[in-house]
Formats: structure tokens, C-alpha cells, sequence
């Protein structure tokens, strides 16, 4: 038996070499061998005979007379291959239809996309494909989804989809980790290959790409061996069995972009050649109620199977769903807030015996248990938000940049109930500059304004990254872009804080200082939705760093001073400062406190530090004190002492 299913697999195996995947077969149900003598010795002779194939040495008579033999030989049915297909590819993508809602016209496009190297031939690349749109259109679930189908029907290999996230190859030094990628993706089972964020790559993978679709291969410059199914670079001049290219045999490659128009990143030749472009219209009202009821069954059934809870839902629901509609992340803000849910759910089923549950809403979404009324909406974001406003208020001084932050706030908050409503909302620059001398309280503010935005879900991590000129500038000529790339990649998400900013330019000459400028305000452009660039420095010095480069002055609007502290506002942050290190400052020392920090404020306020001064002075009375305690056994060990602060050597 055994013997009986390798031959029938060797047989498949040479009719797929035989048709060159020109048509397809189907073996009878009741296909029986007499002898294995004898399905041996017709496979003999269907390997001759596929060596003739394979060398063009048979015409076309005596192609149909071969298939003509199989069938006797073997009662092997051949039929048409594009009729096979085009019934195939019509069931696979009416059924993606009922997935992807809302989505009719450009699903009918992908089909014409997938199907026609089947009708047009190919050259090594199957098809090169673009696919535009908004976020959360269902761009990418249409690939996967549609993997799935076809894979079914025997059309492409594999359900897998191999996806290459552009935005991780930033730069030259990547090249290596791109190439292993690439090879790892074009080698895979699966039969198609995505690329993702192009608009962020490193130009020369880009042109890569397009030589990989237009001239069929990539050239390596360098010599690389096959260990493994790794691409490794070679450290020896001569290797045996070395790759110099690299293909995308029986590939489809697929491109995605919210871009309608890659030929500024990609080439002419890439536009000229590629015959699929295909846009996902952003979700019509009447889909988006379907595609809420498709949601809300995946939700129901997913609970069942995995929590083993049948859950009830009502139109109040849907209603909730539908108010909490965010126009900008489209269907992904919906399954986002049912994953959140279905968490809260998962949760109940840890710490309780629960079989059934009803999702009522009014104001928010909660689940009746036992009389009992359970919340599934994670109130985080709330708890967030009152914790950093109170830790605003307790910020000594700087009225005038809780005002600015409190009016952004009240700003957020308004727009996004009026995308809730329906209306369009008015979108700001949120980039900022912060003016003034240094210990002002600058890194503080931008750590509390990077956590808020997180919390109102304006910036989707919230880290807030600090650097200087030193990591964002290069050493040599084509170093600086890449480098402050890196650094951009790395605030994704976040705010990204460049301090001492007016040192990225010395001058016109400074070409490497305007080459970071450029690209700090391209990638302003291009990453609006998820970065906030703030810049810091005195106030002189960064109006004349606006004058670098035009485009600055336009992107940061909001110019913010920081004005130095009054000897009132030092002495309150100085107690504060021994507050969080559980000591207190006796009252017997604020005269001279207040007075040592009136004088330095007044003899040089740009130089004193501002609040580090004030920290400066505290640590230096803790130590002071330390020393004193050692004699004084039964002083307080918590009290700092007018005669712990030697300010005269302050």
C-alpha cells in the first residue's frame, strides 16, 4: 500500500512538471493500479517522455497524444485549465465578498489580479500587485482571508502569507537583515509576499524591490551562501555554489500603501509594469452596520469556543459600537473595542463559573451577573488621565504651560466626540517648542504631555525618546539621514524630544546638520497620526534655528516659554524635592533659603539651573545632615536643618 502511494505521488509530481502547471487533473475515485510491476514500468515510460516535454521535443499532436496515453494508462482526466480556474477563482472571491464587506469593487479586482498570470503567462513573478487605502479598510484582511480560500481550491501552495514590514530597514547598515528576510520570504511555503510601509524604507531596498519585479531578480553586491535556508554573506573570496541573484520564483508580490502613487518611491518602471492597482474605499454607513454585525458573530462565537460562555447581545450594543466608531482607524477601531471587551469577558470566566452572559449598555458596556453590574470597559484611561493631571497640579509654577496643555486637552477630547457624532474634526499641529533656560522644567512637561496622549489615545505607545544633535547627525557624507531615521522610528508612537535643538544648525554650510533638519520635517509630514516633535533651547537661539529651514516655522506652532522660577517658587520646590525623599526642611531655614535663591536668580538666572539648583541644594543638606546625625544620635533623622545648608559654598 505504501508502495502504491509514493507512485501515485511521483505521478502527480511529473504531471505538474509535465503541464507546466497549464492545466490541472483530476484522478477518478475509482482509479485502481492492476500491479505495481505495471505502474512502474508506465512511469518509465512517462519519464521519457516528460524528458522529450521538458527539451520541446514533441509537437503538439504528440503532446495531446500523451495526454491521450495518461488517461488510458492511468485514468487520469485532463481538462482545460483556465476553465477550472476561472469557476475556482469566481467561488473563492464571492465568498471573500461576505467577508470583507463593503469592499465589492475592489475584491473584484484582486480576483482579475490573482487570476491572471493563470490567463496571461509569467515570467518567473506570478504578479506585482498594489494595494492602496485608508487604515483599516481591510486591506490586509483581504490578502489573508483570500489565502485561505485559495489554498482550498489548490490554487496557490499555502495559506501562509509572508509579510516584509518596510519601516524595520532603515537604513544601509540593514541591508544584511533585509536580504536574509527577503530570501527567507521568497523561499517559504506560502505563495505570497507583502510588503508593508514602503513609504519608510530605505531607498535603496526600494529599488531592489523594483528590480525584483521589473528585471525579475536582484544582483547582489556582495557573495552569499545558502546555509540552512539562510542567506549568509560569505567571508571568502571563492565559494562554491555562491548566489549572486535573487528571484521571486512562483511568487505573488504585493505592495501595500496608503499611497495612491509609489512611483516617487518605487520608480516609473515599477509604476509602467504593474497592471493590478487596486484602492479600498474608506467604509460606507449601510457596510458599516454589516460589518458590525460580522463582528459581533466572530465575537459571540469566539466566546463559545474558547470561554466556553454564550454571550447575548442587543441592539444597544450595536449602538455603543457604532457611537465609538473612530473614522480614522475605520474597522479596526471596532474590532479593537469588542477585542477589549472579549478580554474583560476572559477575565470574569478566570475568577468565576459563568456559562451565559448578556452585554447591556446605557452610558457604558457592563454584564448583569447575579444582580450584580460588571463593567467590561476597561476604565483606564480615566484613572490615566486623573493621575496625570494631578501631578500637573503639583508641578510648582508654569501657569502658563498647564493652561496650554489643559486648552490641548479640552481640544482632544472635543474632536473626538465629534467624530463620534459623525462631524469632521478639525486636526492641529501638535509639534511644539519649548523656550527657555535650562532646569525649567522642559523634560518634565514633555514626559507628562508624551503619557496624556497616550492616554487619550492620540499616540498609540507614548515613550518619550530625548536626544541631542550628537544622535541625530552623522559622521560622514550619507550617514545623517539613515541615522536620524533610526531615531524617528524609535519615537513612533511617541514624542520625540530633540534638546539644545538650535545646535543642528551651525550655519548654511552645516550640510550635515540640514540634511537632519530635512528629514526630521519629511518624516513630520509623513508620520503626523503618530509622532509628536517637540524642541527645546533658548529662546534666542531657537528663533534662529527656525530661519533653517522653511518649513520648520509652519510645523511648530505652538511656542511655549518656560520663564525661570522666582526664590518663592525654588524654596516650594526644594521641599518638595526632600518631600519625595522622606525628608522635610524645617521652617526655621526658608528665610535664608528664600534668600540665597532670590541672589543666585538675580546674578545669573541662565547659569543657576533653576530646579536643579534647588536639588543641588537639598542633596548637599542630606549629606550634611548625615554627617551631623553621626554625633547627634538623638537627632531627627528625617529634619533638615537650617545649619545643614551651607549655602555660602553654594
Amino acid at each position: 500500500m505504501a508502495k502504491k502511494d509514493n507512485i501515485t505521488k511521483e505521478k502527480e509530481r511529473l504531471m505538474e512538471e509535465i503541464l507546466y502547471k497549464r492545466r490541472s487533473i483530476n484522478f477518478d475515485n475509482d482509479l485502481v493500479l492492476k500491479t505495481n510491476e505495471q505502474a512502474t514500468k508506465s512511469l518509465n515510460e512517462l519519464i521519457e517522455k516528460q524528458n522529450k516535454v521538458l527539451n520541446n521535443e514533441l509537437s503538439d499532436k504528440q503532446f495531446d497524444d500523451l495526454e491521450k496515453e495518461i488517461e488510458r494508462d492511468f485514468g487520469i482526466k485532463f481538462i482545460d485549465k483556465n476553465e477550472v480556474d476561472k469557476q475556482a477563482f469566481d467561488e473563492v472571491f464571492e465568498k471573500l465578498k461576505t467577508i470583507i464587506i463593503g469592499q465589492d469593487k475592489a475584491v473584484d479586482q484582486l480576483k482579475n489580479a490573482f487570476r491572471r498570470p493563470f490567463v496571461m503567462g509569467y515570467d518567473v513573478v506570478k504578479n506585482a500587485i498594489v494595494i492602496c487605502g485608508c487604515k483599516g479598510t481591510g486591506k490586509h484582511s483581504a490578502i489573508s482571508e483570500a489565502a485561505k480560500l485559495l489554498s482550498l481550491k489548490h490554487i496557490v501552495d499555502s495559506y501562509e502569507v509572508y509579510t516584509l514590514d518596510m519601516s524595520l530597514y532603515t537604513s544601509a547598515s540593514k541591508e544584511s537583515l533585509f536580504l536574509q528576510d527577503l530570501f527567507s520570504a521568497i523561499n517559504a511555503t506560502g505563495s505570497i509576499i507583502c510588503f508593508d510601509n514602503i513609504e519608510d524604507s530605505y531607498p535603496t531596498f526600494l529599488r531592489m524591490l523594483s528590480d525584483l519585479v521589473c528585471k525579475k531578480q536582484i544582483t547582489l553586491n556582495k557573495r552569499y551562501i545558502n546555509q540552512k535556508g539562510q542567506l549568509i554573506e560569505s567571508q571568502s573570496g571563492l565559494v562554491k555554489n555562491a548566489i549572486s541573484t535573487i528571484q521571486a520564483k512562483d511568487k505573488y508580490l504585493i505592495f501595500f500603501s496608503e499611497n495612491k502613487n509609489l512611483t516617487d518611491y518605487l520608480g516609473q518602471d515599477f509604476d509602467n509594469y504593474v497592471l493590478d492597482k487596486i484602492y479600498f474605499d474608506k467604509i460606507k454607513d449601510d457596510d458599516l452596520k454589516k460589518i458590525i454585525d460580522l463582528q459581533i458573530n466572530k465575537f459571540i462565537n469566539k466566546a463559545k469556543d474558547n470561554l466556553h460562555v454564550e454571550v447575548k447581545t442587543d441592539d444597544a450594543f450595536k449602538n455603543w459600537l457604532l457611537a465609538n466608531y473612530d473614522m480614522d482607524d475605520q474597522i479596526e477601531s471596532i474590532i479593537s473595542n469588542i477585542d477589549a471587551i472579549y478580554v474583560q469577558i476572559a477575565q470574569l470566566v478566570l475568577n468565576r463559573d459563568i456559562k451565559e452572559l448578556t452585554i447591556n449598555c446605557d452610558d457604558s458596556v457592563y454584564a448583569l451577573i447575579d444582580e450584580e453590574k460588571i463593567s467590561l470597559v476597561n476604565n483606564d484611561k480615566d484613572e490615566k488621565l486623573k493621575a496625570i493631571n494631578e501631578e500637573l497640579n503639583e508641578i510648582v509654577g508654569l501657569d502658563n504651560v498647564k493652561s496650554y496643555i489643559k486648552s490641548l486637552q479640552s481640544h482632544v477630547l472635543i474632536q473626538q466626540r465629534r467624530k463620534m457624532q459623525g462631524l469632521k474634526s478639525v486636526d492641529i499641529s501638535k509639534h511644539m517648542i519649548f523656550t527657555g533656560n535650562p532646569g525649567t522644567g522642559k523634560t518634565t512637561i514633555a514626559r507628562l504631555i508624551s503619557r496624556y496622549m497616550l492616554a487619550i489615545g492620540v499616540l498609540s505607545k507614548g515613550q518619550l525618546v530625548e536626544v541631542t544633535r550628537a544622535d541625530l547627525v552623522g559622521k560622514y557624507v550619507g550617514h545623517t539621514a539613515p541615522l536620524t531615521m533610526e531615531v524617528i522610528k524609535s519615537a513612533l508612537g511617541g514624542v520625540l524630544f530633540i534638546d539644545e535643538a538650535y545646535s543642528l544648525y551651525r550655519g548654511k554650510d552645516d550640510s550635515f546638520g540640514l540634511e537632519a533638519i530635512d528629514t526630521l520635517v519629511k518624516a513630520m509630514e509623513d508620520h503626523r497620526d503618530d509622532l509628536i516633535v517637540i524642541l527645546a533651547g533658548y529662546s534666542k537661539e531657537m528663533e534662529e534655528f527656525l530661519e533653517a529651514n522653511s518649513g520648520l516655522k509652519s510645523r511648530f506652532p505652538n511656542i511655549i516659554n518656560f520663564e525661570d522660577y522666582s526664590a518663592d517658587q525654588l524654596l516650594a520646590i526644594a521641599k518638595s524635592i526632600a518631600k519625595g525623599k522622606q525628608y522635610y526642611i524645617n521652617e526655621e531655614a526658608d528665610e535664608a533659603l528664600l534668600a540665597y535663591f532670590d541672589q543666585v536668580q538675580k546674578d545669573d538666572s541662565a547659569r543657576s539651573g533653576n530646579g536643579r539648583l534647588a536639588r543641588n541644594v537639598v542633596e548637599k543638606a542630606i549629606i550634611n545632615q548625615s554627617n551631623r546625625l553621626i554625633d547627634d544620635l538623638n537627632g531627627e533623622i528625617n529634619e533638615l536643618k537650617l545649619i545643614d545648608f551651607d549655602l555660602k559654598e553654594n
